[in-house]
């Protein structure tokens, strides 16, 4: 069984713990912690039966985007989690160092705090999706609760001036009625073939999750990064940005090209735009 994303950090030594929680003042901050402290005890638990239901194709019935087309040496890179100071920041300078384009996933709450990062992406010719407004995998599975969607795209459209049109759910869980809301807002589906372990606490080594995801990439492969962590502000990244270093030449080696998840799958990254 894969270690909880709320497992405790490990740390030296004679250090002071690093909590995986996100710091928030005051009363809301109170109710934040209690709320993380619960997912931490029931996530061992519940985790295993949620992905074995919202992961499967039973959770989309197929609608969502995978991979894209196998006959060509393509490869999305795409990173959930964002935007935050230090870690998206970190990947954007990877990335262009390599001039590869990415594909974020971005949580509405993240993008109100820090706008100025989500449009360094754009500007740097990355794609921009929504990733709902507060990671909440309680809101994907209810059968009413739109708000996550809309208050996303919302944080989204006032800082692009544009409407999304790519959408991946938190923890990939996905439902019917999920999709159904999604498609009724113009949102195509996006999950991944290849997830990186980065979202451990803490975080692997670069070299070894680069070493970890080279065999496994296969021609229209969506990798999944994280680049942030959901309501933090500052949330340093260092070992995905080593792993972007490493696979992205080791790729270009075997003649993979890097593009967009629009140019992967021929689909608009916003509503404004035809398809590719």
């Amino acid at each position: 069984m894969c270690p909880s994303r709320y497992a405790p950090a490990e740390t030296a030594a004679g250090q002071a713990p690093i909590s995986p929680f996100p710091l928030v003042e005051g009363a809301e901050g109170e109710v934040t912690m209690v709320k993380m402290m619960v997912k931490r005890v029931l996530s061992p638990l519940l985790d295993p039966l949620g992905n074995a239901l919202f992961l499967s194709w039973a959770g989309d019935l197929g609608q969502a985007h995978r991979h894209g087309p196998r006959t060509a040496k393509r490869v999305a890179l795409t990173f959930d989690d964002g935007p935050v100071l230090g870690g998206t920041e970190q990947v954007l300078d990877a990335l262009a160092e390599f001039g590869v384009p990415g594909t974020f996933f971005c949580i509405g709450a993240n993008v109100r705090q820090h706008p100025e990062i989500v449009r360094r992406a754009v500007a740097a010719g990355h794609a921009i999706g929504a990733h709902s407004m507060h990671h909440s995998r309680l809101a994907t599975v209810s059968p009413t609760d739109a708000h996550h969607i809309e208050a996303c795209v919302a944080a989204l459209q006032d800082v692009l001036g544009r409407v999304p049109a790519l959408y991946r759910p938190p923890w990939g869980w996905l439902t019917p009625w999920e999709v159904a809301r999604l498609r009724r807002r113009g949102l195509a589906v996006i999950r991944w073939d290849i997830e990186t372990p980065d979202w451990r606490t803490p975080c692997p080594p670069g070299d070894q999750m680069a070493q970890w995801a080279l065999p496994r990439v296969r021609p229209g492969t969506i990798v999944v990064f994280h680049d942030g962590m959901t309501h933090a502000d500052t949330h340093p990244k260092p070992e995905t940005a080593r792993a972007v270093r490493q696979l992205v030449p080791a790729l270009r080696a075997q003649g993979y090209e890097f593009v967009t998840i629009p140019t992967l799958l021929n689909i608009p990254a916003y509503q404004d735009e035809e398809r590719i």
